[in-house]
């Protein structure tokens, strides 16, 4: 006889605490189910929404120097929806005179963009030389750029938010308000 006896109840309580584990993973598989399904609709947003420009005062002297900037779509999905945007600045102030609009004449494919030409203050398509723009893009479809802590901020996206609106009503009472006889 050997003077450690053998028990089989450890081979039984290891298959009891694997099962409670199990199960208790199961549990909360299950629970986040129900919390996610339970939601009426949840947004996926990929990516930034907005096109970081770089920083303001090095692209305006470089646009002063060589003109607007064309920059291309790079989710070019090989549709016409692309949004190859021209970036101009306007004036000696690198904080203000911001503009960017769409870089191709309305209802015109990615092979026709605007072109500067800065001995006329103005673009000429390349596709059509009597289509022209002003030099700030106005009548384009444009985007809002803004200057935030000296980095520019294109919102490509802004027309593709939803929007709400909130009215509300105020009335403002003064002097001797008239009641009612009896009251």
């Amino acid at each position: 006889m050997s003077p450690v006896e053998r028990s089989g109840s450890h081979a039984g309580r290891a298959l009891a605490v694997s099962g409670v584990g199990i199960a208790v993973v199961l549990l909360v598989l299950w629970g986040a189910s129900v919390l996610t399904s339970r939601q009426d609709s949840f947004d996926v947003r990929l990516g930034d929404q907005t096109f970081q420009g770089g920083n303001a005062e090095r692209l305006a002297e470089e646009i002063d120097e060589r003109g607007p900037i064309l920059y291309g779509d790079i989710s070019d999905t090989g549709t016409s929806s692309t949004r190859d945007v021209i970036l101009q600045h306007l004036g000696d102030d690198p904080e203000e005179g911001w503009y960017a609009f769409r870089a191709q004449p309305p209802d015109r494919d990615r092979e026709c963009t605007w072109d500067w030409q800065p001995d006329e203050d103005l673009f000429r398509a390349e596709c059509d030389a009597a289509l022209t723009a002003p030099a700030d893009g106005e009548g384009l479809e444009s985007y809002p750029v803004e200057v935030v802590d000296g980095k520019l901020d294109v919102d490509l996206n802004f027309d593709r938010r939803e929007t709400t609106t909130t009215t509300s009503t105020t009335i403002v009472e003064s002097g001797d308000v008239p009641t009612t006889a009896g009251g």
